[in-house]
């Protein structure tokens, strides 16, 4: 029985019909036939069939030109399996050549000396305790200054006044405001030895130490604490700080508002003169520079810098005015970004890195207030009690700084960096070093070669245990987890470090990858999980989107097959610029991988890698040469209507229609195994053959009717009245004649480029996904292919022998909706013969010469010549009546495509040529 061309068509109409007062229904089916809801009066109209009769087809009435342009654009396009690519997997090392499990010695600190690194105070002891002894103790007169005088009076100099002895008295009290602000965390240590001096030196009585945040009006805590009351449990917690008696010596350790908000800087002004005021001496030792000095706040307090260049002399301030207030702080905003482009490499910055960094630069050296401006720098730093960080929005931003700093500075950073941390866990120094190397100057890490290889072997033994068994315990995988979440936006880290981040994230169990993580190293990380199994799945298209469905394919019209079967652990799936990567598991059911609109615009694309191919799903628009676009469960299929001219045959129809099946880029095993009976040794060895491109194939052999309205003639013996007809297959037609058909159709169909199929994509569109002797199966019979079935390849089915051909889709069509790849008649393919080789190919081509191959068998053969490895050498002048072909149609430019009607899928849209995408170029 002839099948119609439009079988799926009829099958959706159907549906529709059947759904009854189903409002969703009715609608879902009616998107997939494109029609809309019009108050117009069903008309009837016809077009013409293959078969020269009138197809009639109910419906709306056909709207007019103006009226199809004045449709809004298709909301969901089509889309497809438009490139693929074999991924070349790094080599599998050797058993002996494995990196062995870390030992708890490879993972402690290199220096065991202490808990951390030395404290270097901002001054040394020996330069600042003199200073700081002036400033805090109380001086008194002792008398006269005798050996002063007599020189005076011997070198007959004048006396203006009498020279007097000053004693130095720690007596009396001592107030110390101690600012425990968030900001100065880098500087607590240097506060906290100086009140530590003070109490050796001096003792504790007398002595008040008052604990504030920020301000002096924002009091934490007095220390000693008063006494309680009774019946009371403790003492109140301070409100204010009490004016202490006339002549009290009050030591502020702050950056008194200078690094931080307005009003602090004003309550620390106000704070200083009501001190001086009541009669105290405020005395004030700043983690500054002189040139952050305010000029208000030297004439109520006396102001030290902690600076470890220069004179530990009392300040004069050098800030008077908003204008220099602002021209300084951009300029420590400019040094600021300069320390955290160098710091930007660091897992971890405590202050003791912190200040060791900012002594790298002779500029920074000189400015102790840049540590608490990079500490108070959030977002850009992560916010922790102990250390800082780039965060991860801003990684990529400070790390691309850090590869423009001169090479010197890049290795000094790196030194100081190794040697704060030498303290702690070799994780943190190997993943700084990796970080480093990443963004450093290549002079720069030619100095590093050891370090860095180092570091590379440690994590490729960190990894090696994730590699093999996928076994992770907790600790180690929330390490990973941090690590990425920390350096993950970093693409330049991560691409250089690929392949053993990739065992490490894949062991996590998480589901989006970081970007830049190579697909390869994924793919390899996937496949050498042993405890992962390899599933049957297939991906497909519903009114859903892109989906990814078992081995079976749901029922019904609305569901299209995507592609080949796959048999997988994992499939990635990462947009067209390769910035996210999410990992499916085909065990977990039925997933939908993207929505149609997905693919909507010029941008809409994604990458798949399934085992160790890449493939790319991109929009599809209708070629130049196509009528009709859409999807039915085979696939796309595109509608050519070829007009006939009357004196080319004067009882043939006005126009052709003949249909083209969109072959999907994709990968299969050409050749027959050694277990296929019947087989030939010229199919051997199998080999894996990857297609790179998709290409428009011709659903059957090319009719009489086709070559008559396109040559003018017909050649054929099964012609009407001798056993064949008009919807037969040409044949009697050379190699040679085919090529003279194809260079006519070109000039027919304008924008195609029109070919015979490679053997090898023959092949490919033969067997539809499979993997056995025929598309059907391990065997035929003659109810699927037209042979010689007197010798039966299995017996299954009747079996007859036609002696003749058949025409074109009478007989049941692959899984890709092609008709009679098997038997009927040989077909030509376009290049000629060439040996297999057993390593895996990338779109084939042979030699354009000598003698020419066909494939698919005939009527004439038995039915080990119908199998899909089976080919024939032929010389291309050959022809007999069992010899035929089909030809493919790709298209000539992306400029333009032909107008017409709306696509016939419920993911409307138009087919034909690929739709430009970003990381499409990395496809060509």
């Amino acid at each position: 029985m002839n099948r119609s061309p439009l079988l799926a068509r009829a099958d959706l109409l159907r549906a529709l019909s059947l759904a009854g007062d189903d409002e969703e229904r009715q609608r879902r089916y009616a998107g997939l036939l494109a029609f809309e809801r019009q108050p117009v009066v069903a008309s009837v109209s016809g077009i013409i069939s293959p078969v020269g009769q009138v197809r009639v087809v109910v419906g709306p009435a056909p709207a007019t030109s103006a009226e199809v342009e004045a449709r809004e654009p298709l909301r969901a396009p089509l889309f497809a399996i438009t490139a693929c690519q074999r991924l070349e997997l790094p080599a599998e090392r050797a058993r002996q050549d494995r990196s062995q499990p870390l030992t708890p010695a490879q993972c402690a600190p290199r220096r065991s000396d202490g808990e951390a690194a030395p404290f270097v105070p901002l001054v040394r002891h020996a330069r600042l305790w003199p200073a700081l002894k002036r400033s805090a103790v109380e001086t008194r007169h002792a008398g006269l200054d005798m050996p002063r005088l007599l020189r005076e009076l011997s070198d007959a100099r004048p006396l203006r006044r009498l020279p007097r002895l000053r004693q130095s008295l720690w007596g009396g009290e001592l107030l110390v405001v101690w600012d425990r602000a968030a900001h100065l965390q880098p500087y607590q240590e240097d506060f906290q030895a100086i009140v530590t001096d003070l109490l050796r030196q001096r003792g504790a009585g007398g002595f008040t130490l008052w604990l504030v945040d920020g301000s002096p009006q924002q009091v934490r805590q007095r220390w000693p604490e008063k006494p309680a009351h009774a019946g009371r449990v403790s003492a109140p917690r301070p409100e204010a700080i009490a004016m202490p008696a006339p002549g009290t010596r009050v030591l502020l350790l702050s950056d008194v508002g200078a690094l931080g908000a307005q009003p602090a800087m004003h309550a620390w002004a106000e704070f200083a003169r009501h001190l001086s005021q009541h009669g105290a001496q405020p005395v004030v030792w700043a983690p500054l520079a002189p040139r952050q000095i305010e000029v208000e706040l030297t004439r109520w307090a006396d102001v030290f810098c902690l600076q470890p260049a220069g004179g530990l002399r009392r300040q004069r301030g050098r800030i008077a005015t908003d204008e220099q207030r602002r021209l300084e702080r951009n300029r420590l905003a400019a040094l600021r970004e300069q320390l955290l482009a160098r710091m930007a490499f660091c897992v971890r910055a405590e202050p003791a890195l912190l200040r060791a960094l900012r002594g790298v630069s002779a500029d920074d050296a000189a400015e102790p207030a840049l540590e608490a401006l990079v500490w108070a720098r959030q977002p850009v730093v992560q916010d922790s009690s102990v250390s800082r960080a780039v965060s991860a929005e801003y990684v990529e931003t400070y790390r691309q700084a850090f590869a423009e700093l001169a090479a010197a500075e890049q290795l000094a950073a790196l030194e100081v960096a190794l040697h704060i941390h030498a303290w702690r866990g070799r994780a943190t120094e190997a993943a700084e070093v990796l970080i480093w190397q990443a963004h450093a100057r290549p002079e720069a890490q030619d100095g590093c070669a050891p370090r860095i290889d180092e570091a590379q072997r440690w994590f490729a033994a960190f990894s090696e245990r994730a590699t093999r068994t996928g076994s992770v315990d907790q600790q180690t995988r929330q390490y990973t987890l941090d690590l990425l979440a920390r350096n993950g936006a970093d693409q330049r880290w991560v691409a250089a470090n690929s392949q053993w981040l990739s065992p490490l994230w894949l062991a996590t169990g998480e589901r989006q990858s970081p970007p830049a993580l190579g697909a390869e190293h994924l793919a390899q990380a996937v496949a050498a999980r042993t405890d992962l199994t390899e599933v049957d799945c297939q991906l497909g298209v519903s009114d859903e989107g892109l989906m990814l469905w078992g081995a079976e394919r749901p029922a019904g019209p609305g569901h299209s097959r995507l592609g080949s079967p796959l048999q997988i652990k994992r499939l990635q799936v990462s947009d067209a610029g390769g910035k996210s990567t999410r990992l499916l598991d085909p065990a977990a059911g039925v997933q939908r991988i993207a929505t149609a609109e997905a693919f909507a615009g010029p941008a809409g694309a994604l990458t798949l890698v399934a085992g160790r191919h890449r493939y790319l799903v991109s929009r599809i628009e209708r070629p130049e040469w196509a009528d009709e676009i859409g999807r039915d469960g085979f696939g796309l299929y595109a509608d050519v209507l070829l007009p006939v001219e009357p004196r080319a045959a004067p009882d043939s129809p006005p126009a052709i229609l003949f249909r083209m099946r969109y072959i999907e880029a994709g990968h299969f095993l050409m050749g027959s195994p050694l277990s296929e009976g019947m087989r030939s040794e010229k199919e051997r060895p199998q080999h894996e053959v990857t297609l790179t491109q998709a290409f428009w194939l011709a659903d059957s052999t090319c009719t009489q009717a086709l070559w008559q309205a396109v040559m003018g003639n017909n050649p054929s013996s099964f012609r009407a009245g001798k056993g064949g007809g008009a919807q037969h297959p040409v044949e009697q037609v050379s190699w040679d004649d085919v090529q003279r058909f194809v260079q006519r159709l070109e000039e027919v169909l304008s924008g195609a480029v029109v070919s015979l199929p490679s053997e090898a994509e023959w092949e490919y569109a033969c067997r539809a996904g499979t993997c056995t002797p025929f598309a059907f199966g391990d065997s035929i019979s003659t109810d699927e292919v037209n042979y010689d079935g007197r010798e039966a390849y299995d017996k299954r089915g009747s079996v007859v022998y036609r002696a003749a051909t058949v025409p074109v889709r009478s007989l049941p069509s692959n899984a890709w909706g092609l008709y009679e790849m098997h038997g009927n008649v040989w077909e030509w393919c376009a290049a000629g013969l060439s040996d297999y080789t057993a390593r895996a190919e990338t779109f084939p081509r042979t030699h354009e010469r000598g003698s020419r191959v066909s494939r698919g068998g005939s009527w004439y053969n038995f039915g080990r010549a119908a199998r899909c490895a089976a080919w024939l050498r032929l010389e291309s002048s050959y022809c007999d009546d069992h010899v035929g072909f089909r030809f493919v149609l790709r298209s000539s430019s992306s400029a333009g495509t032909k107008k017409g009607p709306a696509p016939r899928d419920g993911a409307a849209g138009v087919a034909g040529r690929v739709a430009h995408a970003p990381g499409a170029a990395a496809w060509k």
